[in-house]
């Protein structure tokens, strides 16, 4: 009965189920499959249950639904139900409102070899990512369908449950099929948005001018320094720094890199070239490639900016923490961390612990926050955790990480 079960799932489902956001990852999310022939959309939900049911008796093979209204930080079990079959009952959460560590993934460059794509994806998996992000170039033919179908069987066991906020790479386009596939925020050409402790932007290195999205980068990285407990981390595919392969992209330096560097963007992760690669701080930005996700290898370069690299299949898992970016490099094929860096908030003096600090700081203090806005006279002004300015009598202003 079973193997009956299977089979029909199988005969139905031609992709997915796989999850996206297009807006709020706290209160919404979106499900999206598709179907060899054409059928309505049924899905069923809930909290501990499948008490809440959508329909869209529209028939199509395409399928999408978007839930609102969701509880934060939040498991959801949901199915599918179709024409005589059902998909096994999935499970995706929401993202928490506030949190004190989240653990994502980033890989990219998953075109060409299924095989290698394949472990790469089993890899992560066993890492538990609560969402996972691609750096472009899913596929090798992007106005081919069936390589984007093939995508997506390979990371079905990921994606069920995982969140994918890729970014375009060369070899999505032409892009009507990753646009029709993906439901993203904003334009979705580029895009961001807030995950626990960290706010993303993900931009479109494919673009034939890239004055616009400069523009939106420095205000969507201004509006995100306003809240200093949020991390700030940019993904697009072409990299800016980059040994080996195609090298560094100098039309995307001149276009981005001044600006990450003005609003401290600790880390930018990239792909395009076909290794994992891992830059020093280059005016207080670390660049990182990730392009190991099952393209042809490259060999990566070297250079005295150049800090670690090799040419393996991978992925790399970030925590982040209030305090803390950890990020460890790992191979796919045997496990091994490759690479490790440990990031803290830019340009901190210090780091003070809130309930020691409570004691032993004297009130007629001034906290401003990141922006340079008065918050209040003592330490027991603040809500959040993050970095602030503390002004004392007689004292210069310092930068200080506070620790809830």
């Amino acid at each position: 009965m079973l193997a009956l079960i299977s089979l029909l799932f199988v005969a139905q489902i031609r992709i997915g189920p796989y999850l996206s956001w297009d807006d709020s990852t706290t209160t919404t999310i979106r499900i999206n499959w598709r179907t060899y022939s054409a059928d309505s959309s049924v899905l069923a939900y809930g909290i501990g249950s499948l008490a809440d049911t959508l329909r869209d008796t529209s028939m199509t093979t395409i399928h999408s639904f978007r839930l609102t209204g969701l509880a934060p930080g939040t498991s959801y079990n949901y199915q599918i139900l179709g024409s005589g079959y059902s998909t096994p009952v999935y499970t995706f959460r929401t993202a928490p409102e506030e949190t004190d560590s989240i653990v994502f993934v980033v890989y990219g460059d998953t075109r060409s070899d299924s095989s290698a794509h394949q472990i790469v994806v089993n890899a992560i998996l066993e890492s538990g990512p609560q969402f996972v992000i691609n750096t472009g170039d899913l596929v090798y033919h992007g106005g081919n369908l069936g390589e984007w179908y093939t995508f997506f069987n390979i990371e079905k066991e990921l994606l069920h449950e995982a969140p994918l906020m890729p970014c375009l790479g060369n070899h999505d386009y032409p892009p009507d099929n990753y646009f029709s596939l993906f439901y993203l925020p904003e334009n979705e050409e580029y895009y961001s948005f807030e995950y626990g402790n960290v706010f993303f932007v993900a931009l479109n290195t494919e673009a034939s001018d890239y004055s616009v999205q400069r523009e939106y980068l420095e205000e969507k990285l201004s509006e995100a320094e306003q809240d200093p407990s949020k991390w700030l981390i940019v993904y697009f595919h072409r990299p800016p720094y980059s040994m080996g392969g195609h090298g560094s992209d100098l039309d995307v330096r001149w276009a981005f890199c001044d600006v990450l560097e003005q609003h401290h963007v600790p880390v930018v992760f990239n792909g395009h070239n076909h290794f994992y690669q891992r830059t020093t701080p280059i005016n207080g930005v670390t660049y990182i490639v990730s392009g190991g996700g099952g393209a042809p290898l490259y060999q990566p370069g070297s250079a005295s900016w150049i800090a670690f690299g090799e040419g393996c299949y991978h992925y790399v898992r970030i925590v982040a923490t209030a305090t803390e970016l950890s990020i460890k490099a790992i191979r796919a094929t045997d496990g091994a961390v490759i690479d490790s860096l440990v990031i803290y908030p830019t340009g901190v003096e210090e780091k003070i612990d809130w309930g020691a600090s409570k004691k032993e700081l004297y009130r007629g203090l001034g906290i401003y926050d990141i922006a340079g806005r008065f918050v209040g006279p003592d330490l027991t002004s603040l809500r959040k955790t993050g970095v602030y300015f503390l002004r004392e009598r007689g004292r210069r202003p310092r930068k200080v990480f506070l620790i809830k």
